[in-house]
């Protein structure tokens, strides 16, 4: 999977950010599938006719929870992540946004886990020819 420098040289800065914050909303949704799945499971569970329906409804109780913890995190490291580079991507020099070139990244061994404050990009501005850090 290309790292965040690479996704953002290839797309542009303002694609890369739009998709990201797609992606990440992609993740608040299924969080709030997963949710929906777990309260039908409780309502399974409270219908209890037999064993099966209860078994089934634990299951479904657990994987639902699960869904709902693994999208919330997700979408909240793939949003901070956004925020982090949106908000530090103006050039400080001519206040121009979304207009630089990657010239390093940081080495994070796995930079889609990584939070914003570990993250970090040398850029320099396609217009002026400023250096900055995000």
């Amino acid at each position: 999977m290309p790292s965040t420098a690479e996704r953002i040289q290839k797309f542009g800065f303002k694609r890369w950010y739009e998709r990201t914050l797609i992606e990440s909303h992609a993740y608040l949704v299924t969080a709030f599938l997963g949710m929906i799945l777990a309260f039908a499971a409780i309502e399974l569970i409270g219908e209890h006719s037999g064993a099966t329906h209860l078994l089934l409804g634990v299951v479904a109780a657990v994987v639902g929870t699960a869904i709902v913890g693994f999208g919330i995190q997700r979408y909240y490291r793939i949003w901070m992540l956004a925020e982090s580079f949106g908000d530090r991507a103006t050039c400080p020099q001519c206040r121009t946004y979304a207009a630089f070139n990657v010239t390093a990244a940081s080495s994070a061994p796995d930079e889609d886990a990584a939070t914003a404050g570990s993250t970090w990009l040398k850029v320099k501005c396609r217009k002026c020819g400023a250096d900055w850090t995000m």
